[in-house]
């Protein structure tokens, strides 16, 4: 077995070292999925609603321990500390309340058109999953992907952003101390992803991939996954057959989400919410506001409001309860800023606000200040040539902002993207709101909310280049299929008793 390696988790805004950790190795994580499938019985031995009791105990658990939890996703994560609460909430609610999801498992009896209930569709877990989750969500997402697999009786591997995986394995080490039923079907992962993923798609015990990433990288593994397939060709019968199974994949992927507003609205709390719904997080969401579409009567007035707003964010350190903007993730990040920013000013765009960076030089500690920057909106019509802040999701605090003639230039302009996570409209016109439901191409469609809701009765999902499968979906329908029963024993025992 190789060597174990040790991993260095650093505070994103001091660079002070956080703790070291041991990093799998391919061994180590072939071992890890071995013991899954070893012990996925004794999850499968409950039931639903055991589970649910469980997970809900769980969530207790990392109620009582939030504020280490907190600490930890500021720390690791960068994320404001007012904002670490709602992300831990995100996650206990729903363990607190997921018995919600059992009418979407639990068996529905069908009626035959002549009449008879004689059949049912029985939902039966897919098996094992690997979950792959990214770096902006230390604890939300991968302990969702985690708990979700344990409520429908799959076995579980996790693997959390080496960015910040402390998180996670701390909230696994709660559930170690409380000796959680099944814990040992489900484990964590701490590998960087170029490999890991490999690991598990050429695994024929992994059955479902669950990845949260952008959808460029959810393509490389689409061909990746052709690439192991070929390798699997068996051509000895004089026709490729393929011995690898087919896997089920569930991508959730990168948001260029809009957000519409008409001149019937209050602009003053439009504006308020506008600006949490794009910039929380420095704007590292995928679900963040990402590109502004204003009518033109009132576009003036609206980006007044709106950079007065962006004025009153608190930028600096996490701890402080009231920064509103904490460090960037990654100096990737700040380069993709300025790279999007640089890009935008060739198409002669005005820049309201923003576009400067504090980069001390290190992997920590890096800001790039909210930014506003408009794009006309005849530059929006070919998305080949678009500017790249405007086809691409900016995965940070810099938004477009562009001028709407009427409610279906808006409409045109909110559907000319390859991404259709979201889409947010502020109107009063109950005409207009329809309109809007029927026609804009996104998975969620949000008409005047409030930002940042995210509950476990609100759909994840996305269409074109933001899901695969495509549509608002939630994780436990995704990690069961349907088995169709047919049951005649009440009308033909007699017929086949000896």
């Amino acid at each position: 077995m190789s060597k174990v390696k040790e991993l260095q988790i650093k505070n994103k805004y001091t660079g002070e070292l956080i703790d070291t950790i041991p990093a799998d190795t391919p061994e180590t994580l072939r071992e890890k999925i071995k013991k899954v499938a070893q012990n996925e019985h004794l999850i499968k031995k409950m039931d639903f609603f055991e589970r649910a009791q469980l997970l809900a105990k769980v969530a207790s658990k990392l109620r009582f321990n939030k504020n280490k939890l907190k600490e930890l996703i500021v720390a690791e994560g960068g994320l404001p500390i007012k904002y670490s609460e709602w992300e831990l909430s995100i996650v206990t609610n729903g363990f607190k309340f997921c018995d919600w999801y059992y009418p979407m498992v639990e068996e529905k009896p069908l009626t035959s058109i002549e009449g008879e209930q004689l059949a049912s569709i029985r939902y039966i877990p897919q098996g094992i999953a690997a979950c792959i989750s990214p770096r902006n969500t230390p604890i939300s997402l991968p302990l969702y992907q985690l708990g979700a697999n344990y409520l429908v009786g799959n076995g579980a591997i996790v693997k959390p952003s080496t960015a910040c995986p402390l998180t996670m394995l701390k909230a696994y080490s709660l559930m170690e101390d409380m000796n959680l039923p099944g814990l040992d079907a489900l484990d964590i992962v701490i590998a960087p992803g170029e490999w890991a993923v490999d690991e598990f798609l050429k695994s024929r015990i992994i059955k479902t991939i669950m990845t949260i990433t952008s959808s460029h990288t959810a393509k490389d593994i689409i061909v990746n996954y052709a690439k192991i397939l070929r390798k699997t060709a068996d051509k000895s019968m004089g026709v490729t057959m393929y011995t690898q199974p087919f896997k089920n994949f569930f991508f959730e992927c990168a948001g260029n989400d809009a957000g519409i507003v008409m001149p019937d609205v209050n602009l003053e709390q439009v504006a308020k919410w506008n600006c949490m719904a794009s910039y929380t997080n420095s704007g590292q969401q995928c679900f963040s506001m990402k590109r502004i579409i204003v009518h033109k009567d009132i576009y003036d007035e609206y980006v007044e409001l709106l950079i007065k707003e962006m004025d009153n964010l608190k930028y600096g350190d996490p701890t402080d309860p009231d920064v509103d903007i904490g460090p960037l993730g990654s100096r990737r990040i700040l380069m993709m800023m300025e790279v999007m920013v640089e890009d935008a000013k060739k198409y002669d765009v005005k820049i309201f606000t923003g576009a400067e960076k504090v980069d001390t030089g290190e992997d920590y500690g890096l800001f790039y200040k909210p930014t506003l920057i408009e794009i006309k909106p005849e530059l929006c019509e070919d998305l080949v040539k678009a500017p790249f802040l405007w086809r691409e999701e900016a995965f940070g605090p810099v938004r477009s902002i562009t001028k709407a003639n009427d409610l279906q230039d808006a409409i045109r302009l909110a559907n000319a993207s390859n991404y259709g996570m979201r889409a947010v409209v502020y109107t009063s016109n109950l005409e207009n709101i329809e309109i809007f439901k029927n026609e804009l191409n996104a998975a969620n469609i949000y008409v005047n909310a409030r930002p940042m809701l995210v509950d476990i009765t609100v759909s994840l999902g996305g269409i074109k280049d933001s899901a695969y499968p495509p549509g608002c979906k939630y994780y436990p329908q995704e990690l069961v299929y349907g088995k169709y029963i047919y049951d005649g024993t009440p009308v033909n025992l007699d017929k086949v008793k000896p």
